[in-house]
């Protein structure tokens, strides 16, 4: 048997189906998990930015700018899965009903998960270092009163 991954990956699902004698478009089992997937994904994100930044990471500034940087990723990655399986589902016969869409979303997903890990093994330790190594030397320079800065201010 021949397989062309280039076809495979472009033919949209109406075409798959009537190449392959199913009378109608290709099955696709996927929907619900991906629906999931997606509506999980912004309900965390929103979450996020509505209350656990607040909440959870109040005093703990560079958690707060990892999980802003890369939250809002996963939220755009989530956006963009709903049109997808929405062309999928209802646009069958055309442009973005094709596989490579969504083998493309997935590899954008993978690539986003392994950037966030690298970043968690290789960069957030130091970062988190060097903020307490900061916090404790700002601890040592005085704060200067806004009354005596006002007042300094008044004089002049």
């Amino acid at each position: 048997m021949n397989f062309n991954l280039i076809s495979w990956l472009f033919t949209d699902p109406w075409t798959a189906g009537q190449n392959a004698g199913l009378g109608g478009p290709e099955a696709f089992h996927f929907y619900v998990p991906w629906l999931i997937f997606c509506t999980a994904g912004l309900l965390i994100c929103f979450y996020y930015a509505v209350e656990g930044r607040k909440r959870f990471f109040k005093n703990q500034a560079v958690i707060k700018y990892m999980l802003d940087r890369y939250l809002s990723w996963f939220a755009a990655i989530c956006l963009v899965g709903y049109p997808l399986i929405f062309a999928r589902a209802y646009l069958d016969q055309y442009f973005f009903a094709w596989r490579v869409w969504r083998y493309l979303w997935l590899l954008w997903l993978v690539g986003w998960a392994i950037w966030w890990v690298v970043y968690l093994v290789r960069k957030f330790p130091q970062e988190q270092a060097s903020f307490v190594a900061y916090r404790q030397r700002q601890q040592y320079i005085p704060k200067s009163s806004r009354r005596k800065a006002k007042a300094r201010a008044a004089s002049r």
